[in-house]
């Protein structure tokens, strides 16, 4: 609890066009989804998303540890992700043009995810109805509704109110 309430202190950006820090990024695994922890930057300037792992990761034959080289992208969208759409919180989905889909991250904080949504031009998702109103032929009214639009016009010019 200490250490998310600090969080808020401890990742400011770092300049007025850019935005830097730790942020963990979902990743597709064999049996589900992991969260891999990633120094992150953004240069707005450029729209330029660069992230590297900040874990070692064991080099297979070497004998040792390798670092993954950082990956650059050009950003296309930031939004904020719907918190009833994910069993995470302070989450915010990314599209970028050198890969095909979202890419879901997840910052420190609440404080810390608006900064990088500042930073990153994000919107706010758009939340849509419910599947039975959003259907284009129940928007118009038919015959009933019609008629009965008409009855109220009807009553109101005869009652005067």
């Amino acid at each position: 609890m200490q250490r998310m309430k600090t969080a808020d202190h401890d990742y400011k950006a770092p300049g007025q066009w850019t935005m830097e820090g730790y942020l963990y990024i979902q990743e597709k695994r064999p049996l589900g989804f992991t969260w891999i922890r990633h120094y992150c930057t953004y240069e707005k300037g450029s729209k330029t998303f660069t992230m590297s792992a900040s874990e070692t990761k064991s080099g297979g034959k070497m004998n040792g540890l390798i670092m993954s080289p950082p990956e650059m992208f050009k950003l296309k969208s930031c939004i904020r992700r719907k918190t009833d759409s994910i069993d995470k919180r302070f989450c915010f989905d990314i599209e970028v043009v050198e890969r095909h889909g979202i890419i879901t991250l997840q910052a420190l904080s609440e404080s810390n995810r608006k900064l990088w949504l500042e930073a990153m031009d994000g919107k706010e998702p758009i939340y849509t109805l419910p599947a039975i109103l959003s259907k284009k032929e129940e928007m118009f009214l038919n015959e009933a509704g019609f008629n009965f639009v008409k009855k109220c016009i009807h009553l109101v010019e005869v009652r005067g109110e």
